[in-house]
């Protein structure tokens, strides 16, 4: 059709009715280019003027080479940047309105926090049992031939105790409300975002941070430890399941043995590890949740950055506790 027109004026006032079907082959034909020299109806022009306005541009070609690569590093690098200093100015934010809800406590929605701490907590317990459960028969099970080829049974109290008490417990329900509850935070409050909910907020003068978001950072700080502790009771079930039939443990010695072999600084670790990473999830999924833009392409994106962002940022803050921590509450002997 482009080569049976090409040299020659396009004249289609004679054809009666051009649907949209017919007139997109004939715009194809023209590369997307109206002739100037066409001849047309002024309803066919409008069409065709329509169809001009709907063109999307093509991206330019992105050059490839070093110089590129080096550009989009330094485009990742500031992107990072950007997003830590959000997150320092919504904790300034969460500061401050903290210290209005200890000043005005009327005014603060003290039943949002009962909500979320019902909400996020027994509905996380079934998946954080089977968990946390398997984790104690993993660490047993693999501990086991190695302790018994040394004649070291009654060790295996110090080994699965001090690894789900110090670690697995508070990392692992970390793990699973990052991806169950701060990405649920972060569409949420991005929802809020595209259907201008947000917006009448500000309109009405209730600012997100106190209504949307400290409230989840309170109760993550509170349900989270709470969490860490049945898992880690549940993990050390699985522990004592594997450690009588591999190793003869009885339930009774081990339970006995638990306290003298491993020392409660360790479960009060995890249980600060756990208010932490409360803190943490609540905080980059509202944060993430504010950056949300009024289309469902920026949702799905901030709600899949919200839940690495945070991961990431769990495991690197368990890594630097574990060397700060490295020689405290290790029982040797």
């Amino acid at each position: 059709l482009a080569q049976a027109g090409r040299g020659r004026p396009w004249d289609l006032r004679a054809i009666e009715r051009l649907d949209s079907v017919g007139a997109l082959v004939i715009w194809r034909a023209w590369g997307g280019v109206m002739p100037s020299d066409a001849r047309l109806s002024a309803e066919q022009e409008a069409v065709f003027r329509r169809f001009a306005e709907m063109e999307t541009p093509t991206a330019p070609r992105r050059p490839w080479g070093l110089w590129a690569r080096l550009d989009a590093l330094g485009a990742h690098i500031l992107s990072v940047l950007g997003d830590l200093w959000g997150l320092f100015l919504l904790l300034g934010a969460l500061l401050t309105e903290l210290w209005r809800a200890l000043r005005h406590p009327r005014h603060f929605p003290w039943r949002e926090i009962s909500a979320t701490v019902v909400r996020t907590g027994p509905d996380s317990l079934p998946i954080l049992s089977l968990i946390g459960f398997l984790i104690g028969i993993v660490i047993s099970f693999q501990s086991a031939p190695t302790l018994a080829s040394y004649g070291a049974n009654i060790y295996i109290v110090s080994i699965a105790g001090l690894s789900i008490l110090r670690e697995f417990g508070p990392l692992i329900t970390a793990v699973i409300l990052a991806g169950r509850t701060g990405s649920a935070f972060t569409a949420q409050i991005g929802a809020m975002r595209v259907t201008e909910e947000l917006d009448a907020l500000r309109t009405f003068g209730i600012p997100p941070v106190q209504r949307l978001i400290l409230p989840k950072v309170i109760a993550l700080a509170i349900t989270l430890p709470l969490l860490v502790v049945w898992t880690d009771a549940v993990a050390i079930l699985g522990a004592i399941i594997v450690a009588k039939l591999d190793l003869g443990i009885s339930a009774s010695f081990f339970l006995r043995e638990m306290p003298i072999m491993v020392p409660d600084f360790n479960f009060w670790l995890g249980i600060g590890k756990g208010i932490l990473f409360g803190i943490l999830i609540a905080w980059v999924s509202g944060y993430h949740g504010l950056k949300v833009q009024p289309n469902t392409d920026s949702l799905s994106r901030e709600t899949t950055d919200s839940v690495v962002l945070t991961l990431t940022l769990v495991i690197v803050i368990d890594a630097v506790l574990a060397m700060v921590f490295a020689n405290t509450g290790i029982s040797v002997g």
